[in-house]
């Protein structure tokens, strides 16, 4: 069983039977610890005995985020001119191996590198 401080609830009247209302500290506390090194959401949920899609809605709010948070950010890209781009060199072909007419006239060259049962398959699309 998991026991909690009881300072960190706020209790009245009306919120009994609802669930339990945590104190603003003890959100910032969760928060900050589920962001740790090594800890994850589920582990922090588990030791305070809090449901981890709390933990989750409250991660998400700005106003349980530490100034000490730090929230991922995109990584900066330099885009540079075509002109700069190294040229791409496509490998050799090799010529086609096999030239398939079909009923309804259409052709499938087939190379060496190609799955015979692709091949067989895509023949059977073509045809019908």
């Amino acid at each position: 069983m998991v026991w909690r401080n009881v300072g960190d609830l706020i209790l009245s009247k009306k919120q009994r039977g609802r669930g339990l209302k945590y104190t603003d500290e003890f959100k910032q506390k969760l928060v900050a610890e589920s962001l740790a090194d090594g800890m994850t959401v589920p582990m922090v949920a588990n030791k305070h005995g809090v449901p981890t899609s709390r933990i989750y809605s409250w991660r998400g709010d700005p106003r349980f985020q530490g100034p000490e948070t730090v929230m991922p950010e995109f990584t900066p890209v330099e885009l540079t001119a075509a002109d700069d781009q190294p040229e791409v060199v496509e490998p050799a072909r090799s010529e086609p191996r096999i030239e398939i007419t079909l009923e309804n006239g259409r052709k499938l060259s087939i190379s060496d590198c190609v799955d015979a049962g692709f091949v067989l398959e895509l023949a059977r699309g073509l045809a019908a």
